[in-house]
């Protein structure tokens, strides 16, 4: 340690929390002083006195924001000593600060080696760890923090923030009951029970936590959030709204109101009001916004309010969010290349595997591969392919920008279905071999999207839920879901006794003309909207789309999805009832396979 150089840490690569800590228990992370001094030997005591007093000052700066000079200060105690508890885990507080996360856990653990009965550092390590999304071992070590402090509330929440990320909402609901009882005013608390209840699939029982936290404490913004988040599972979007609307007047976070605002435009969109929705939308661009997307493309950025700006320009649109929002979100692209005029350019940025499929959609555009890269913990996109040594453009827009000027109203969409064009050679190759598997409706299944975690899980059906659709007579299952899936094949052919044909050749992940065109070869796909799904829709193939709730942001409260007329929406009477879709979609497909038997 003696050789560290400051300017060597600070060179080192800032890193974005891997995991939301939003709901976490705000605790200030930083050593006990008092209680490190009283557990030092009588010798050490008057240098850690000394030393203690540059290294408050430290901790002061970086609780208030100032991670550099907080460092800097760290870096003059460690010169001191470099072998002082306090001066690694002050050090490791403002690397934090800065989000050197990977640097401060190291600085943590050298604390630990020479303090291991210091209860501080233990939550210093969980609380990174959390961050780092290494949750075995923060769940270790704030265990070890709540033995040694048991009954500390900001530990409670925080081991059941990570007991729920884990998916072990049992233990976490178990844990908080027991801290509650001797707590029953304590609106965190209350706060954080709803918040394991929602991602465990249960929003109605979420919002009565939050309810009383919010009675205990009426100004309490993260609740009002976590409300209107329960509303807007269970399709309640107006109720969603108010209680949005209730955070924004009570938060004083910059970062907490850019949620809150994207949180509302969806709200609003998803109850049918698309003015206010499209313009809200716009919140997912601001820098300040944690999941925005930083694109680096030196043009003036069209808003999308007046589509007459784009009249005989060159505008380059580039795609954004998920695969499945750039697919999406193309439905507008025709009504801006109208826009343009025959005076003006469209050129395209969208993903890499993406390019046959657009192409062939649109043959007279510029159509080429954005890049992206996480820097320091932001997702960053260019679009020099399309700019780059090409004649000058004049704007560019996120294709999301296009809704707001063509569709203001569900009438705006257009009834044709299909709006790219599938591979025809693929498509009657894909239709021959679909014949070779027998007779039969051709069903395409999907059942999970590839990022599954413990808090997306909730959207997706288990597997054991598809049973009614796996054993209907005069249907062919194909396999259209990409990721990890032998087992869940395999249990369907032992335990079910019924064969999901693997379509040969192809990649379901990465070869997405081939995806588009099997989806419109097959009768019709079945399974939530993911991105297979929306391939398959945006091509005029048709899709049964199981949904966890009545309502959703993209069906922009309508009963439908305008964006694809060939999707019907199933969903169940509660948020996770997922049952009553099931029997609805084997009823539908029963009924189809008959036809198609009789015709």
């Amino acid at each position: 340690m003696s050789d560290l150089k400051l300017d060597d840490l600070l060179a080192k690569p800032e890193e974005a929390a891997k995991r939301d800590l939003t709901d976490a228990a705000k605790v200030e992370t930083g050593p006990d002083f008092k209680g490190a001094i009283e557990r030092a030997s009588p010798a050490e005591r008057k240098k850690l006195r000394k030393m203690a007093e540059i290294l408050k000052r430290a901790v002061k700066l970086a609780h208030s924001g100032h991670g550099a000079p907080a460092a800097k200060l760290a870096m003059r105690a460690l010169d001191m000593d470099p072998e002082s508890a306090l001066a690694n885990h002050v050090m490791g507080v403002a690397l934090e600060e800065l989000g050197r996360l990977s640097v401060a856990l190291t600085f943590y653990e050298r604390a630990l080696n020479k303090d291991p009965n210091s209860p501080d550092i233990y939550q210093s390590l969980a609380m990174t760890a959390w961050k780092l999304d290494m949750l075995p071992v923060a769940e270790k070590f704030l265990r070890i923090f709540l033995r040694v402090q048991p009954g500390n509330v900001d530990g409670t929440i925080n081991l059941a923030g990570i007991l729920r990320d884990q998916g072990k909402f049992d233990d976490a609901v178990e844990l908080l009951r027991t801290t509650i009882y001797a707590n029953p005013e304590h609106f965190d608390l209350w706060n954080a029970l709803g918040t394991v209840l929602i991602e465990s699939g249960d929003p109605v029982q979420a919002a009565t936590f939050y309810q009383e936290s919010l009675r205990i404490n009426p100004e309490f913004a993260r609740a009002w959030n976590n409300l209107a988040y329960a509303h807007d599972l269970v399709g309640d979007s107006i109720a969603s709204i108010d209680a949005f609307d209730r955070a924004l007047a009570v938060t004083t976070s910059l970062k907490d109101q850019t949620i809150m605002r994207h949180g509302r435009s969806l709200s609003y969109l998803g109850a049918g009001d698309l003015e206010r929705g499209w313009a809200e939308y716009a919140v997912r661009l601001n820098p300040d916004y944690k999941d925005a997307t930083l694109f680096e493309i030196s043009l003036p950025r069209w808003d999308g309010t007046d589509p007459a700006q784009l009249r005989g320009k060159t505008v380059v649109m580039v795609g954004e969010q998920g695969l499945g929002d750039e697919v999406m979100f193309m439905n507008t692209a025709r009504d801006v290349i109208d826009a343009i005029g025959p005076d003006g350019e469209l050129r395209i940025a969208c993903e890499k595997r993406l390019l046959p499929l657009f192409r062939r959609s649109f043959p007279d555009l510029m159509i080429e591969a954005h890049a992206s890269a996480r820097v320091e913990g932001r997702d960053w996109r260019v679009a020099e392919s399309v700019i780059r040594d090409k004649p000058p453009a004049d704007l560019w827009f996120p294709v999301g920008n296009a809704a707001r000027a063509f569709r203001q109203s569900l009438e705006a969409f257009p009834a044709e279905p299909g709006f790219l064009t599938a591979d025809p050679e693929q498509v009657a190759h894909w239709q021959a071999e679909l014949a070779r598997l027998g007779g039969g409706l051709k069903v395409g299944l999907l059942w999970k999207s590839l990022k599954m975690t413990a808090k997306r899980q909730k959207y997706f059906s288990a597997f054991d839920t598809w049973k009614p659709v796996l054993n209907l007579p005069g249907i062919t299952l194909v396999n259209l879901q990409y990721g990890e899936v032998e087992d869940d094949l395999a249990r369907a052919e032992k335990e079910f006794g019924v064969k999901i044909h693997q379509p040969a050749d192809i990649d379901l992940k990465m070869d997405l003309d081939g995806v588009a065109a099997l989806g419109k070869a097959l009768d019709v796909t079945v399974g939530p909207m993911n991105a297979t799904a929306n391939l398959t829709c945006a091509v005029g193939g048709e899709a049964l789309i199981v949904t966890p709730t009545a309502q959703g942001w993209s069906k922009l409260g309508s009963d439908g999805l305008p964006w694809y007329p060939t999707a019907r929406l199933f969903h169940g009477a509660t948020f996770g009832d997922w049952a009553t879709p099931m029997k609805a979609i084997a009823a539908e497909l029963a009924d189809r396979a008959k036809q198609a038997k009789a015709a």
